[in-house]
């Protein structure tokens, strides 16, 4: 009985490290090294190059007057180090009830900016050339306008080639194909741009 019990031992355990040998190396094959997602730096982004982007927001109290805003915009930057400048053209549509027979339609806004390199973040101000387009049916009907505009904004990259950015812009409106007092709006948009 000894011999027989010590024989299945020797067995048992001459077995055993090679289902163990087995075991890690199916284990070590299966297995794959975790990959890191790439993380933006605070401090080594460079802002130089073109956008375009999509616009979402809201104008407030126009003549009394409110609703949303919707366009889009395609821009170049040059990032000096701490100082970025560029330009920019954007669309922007809307439909703002003035008065009976008479509405904003859209304008369009070419213009520059200057602002501040904080790695992901870029405060900035602006000013350009504005032209509104109107649409009337009845008395009123002043036609299409031109101005300036003056703006504070900031952008900030989410990813790598992708910026999130918030723009309040105050535009006054004083040319127009027939006489009409000044118009000034005030809009506030968000913007999701693309960075090439």
């Amino acid at each position: 009985m000894p011999i027989r019990i010590n024989t299945v031992a020797l067995i048992v355990a001459s077995i055993y490290p090679a289902v163990s040998m087995a075991g890690d190396t199916e284990v070590s094959s299966s297995s794959k090294p975790f990959e890191q997602p790439a993380v933006l730096s605070e401090t080594g982004v460079d802002w130089t190059g073109f956008s375009i982007g999509l616009e979402l927001g809201y104008a407030p109290d126009v003549e009394g007057s409110s609703g949303p805003i919707y366009g889009a915009k395609f821009g170049w930057d040059y990032d000096f180090g701490k100082v970025i400048v560029g330009y920019f053209l954007q669309y922007t549509r809307t439909v703002l009830d003035i008065d009976p027979g008479f509405e904003l339609g859209s304008y369009t806004r070419f213009g520059a900016r200057g602002g501040f390199d904080s790695g992901l973040n870029m405060f900035y101000a602006s000013a350009g050339y504005s032209v509104l387009d109107t649409h009337a049916s009845g008395d009123i009907n002043p036609g299409e306008g031109s101005g300036y505009f003056v703006g504070l904004g900031y952008e900030r990259f989410i990813r790598e080639e992708v910026t999130l950015g918030a723009e309040v812009v105050y535009s006054v409106f004083s040319d127009f194909e027939r006489e009409f007092e000044d118009l000034a709006v005030t809009t506030l948009a968000f913007s999701l741009n693309y960075r090439f």
